[in-house]
C-alpha cells in the first residue's frame, strides 16, 4: 500500500491563479518525486494600488508518494 505525504506551498503570479499553481508545481518538482495531486486551499489577490498591479496568490497542498 502506498503512503503519501503532503506539504503546503504559496505561489504567486502577475498573470492569474492557474499560473501561480503552475509556479508551485514547477518549484516542488525540483525536489519531490511522485507528485500525485495539487489541491488549492486558498486563493487571493494582493493589490499594489500605487503601481496599479495585481498579484495572484494561491496556497496549495501538494501530495506525493513516499518512496521506500
Amino acid at each position: 500500500m502506498p503512503i503519501y505525504k503532503s506539504i503546503q506551498l504559496v505561489g504567486t503570479s502577475e498573470v492569474n491563479w492557474a499560473d501561480a499553481v503552475k509556479n508551485c508545481y514547477l518549484e516542488a518538482k525540483k525536489t519531490l518525486r511522485g507528485i500525485r495531486n495539487i489541491q488549492i486551499i486558498e486563493s487571493d489577490v494582493k493589490v499594489k494600488e500605487d503601481i496599479d498591479k495585481l498579484i495572484y496568490r494561491v496556497r496549495v497542498q501538494i501530495n506525493f508518494e513516499i518512496e521506500r
